[in-house]
Formats: C-alpha cells, sequence, structure tokens
C-alpha cells in the first residue's frame, strides 16, 4: 500500500530484492525492496505510487524501450495502470496486469505494440 491508501496487491512470496505481488489488481507483480518503507501488519511504500514510481523507464517483454512512466491510475483505491510517455510524445496506458516487474526499471510482460493510447 503506498502513502496515500492506494492498494498494489498482496504479498504472495518474498525474493531476496523482491516482493512477489498476487491476488491484486495485477496478478503477479514482483515489486523492487527499494520502494518499501516499511513492514508491519501490511507493506508500506516510501511514498504515494504516483512519485516514486515516475520517471522510471519502461521496456517490453523483449527489452525495447517503451517510454517512461509520467503518472498513475487508480479505480477506487487499486492501482490499475501507468501511464507512460513513448518516444514520439503520445501518451500510453500500461495496465498493472501487464506490469511483470517494477525495480530499476518496469518490465512488462506484452509487447510494446499491445499498449494503447491515453
Amino acid at each position: 500500500m503506498d502513502t496515500d491508501g492506494i492498494e498494489l496487491g498482496y504479498v504472495s512470496a518474498e525474493e531476496p530484492n523482491f516482493l512477489v505481488l498476487g491476488e491484486g489488481s495485477a496478478g503477479i507483480v514482483r515489486l523492487g525492496r527499494r520502494y518499501v518503507g516499511s513492514i508491519t501488519d501490511k507493506v508500506n511504500l516510501k511514498g504515494p505510487a504516483v512519485e516514486i514510481f515516475a520517471g522510471l523507464n519502461v521496456v517490453d517483454n523483449e527489452g525495447e524501450y517503451v517510454g517512461v512512466v509520467r503518472d498513475t491510475v487508480e479505480a477506487e483505491d487499486l492501482l490499475d495502470s501507468f501511464i507512460l510517455e513513448d518516444e514520439q510524445g503520445e501518451m500510453l496506458t500500461v495496465l498493472l496486469e501487464d506490469v511483470r516487474s517494477i525495480d530499476e526499471w518496469v518490465e512488462l510482460s506484452v509487447g510494446g505494440d499491445e499498449l494503447e493510447g491515453a
């Protein structure tokens, strides 16, 4: 959960540098521990999702650069998607269910040509 109360999912497993999130709107996403502020009865991120993820580069399932995260979209109290800007300056929507991992960059489980305009 981020500091604004937006939920990303539930921790289903732990890895040395990642928490594996499952059962949320995203399906399964590996989240880098660098974003974790504290772990108590819930995992709290270091800040609002929009602030801590903004500026991250996004690569597709083949490692090709797609764009950079500019904003987030929430549905009720769940993180639903990222808005990113591609190299041509167009805005694209990336559903959280299409994200494989979030760490030094956002890695997608789909190809860049499968993303929709925002």
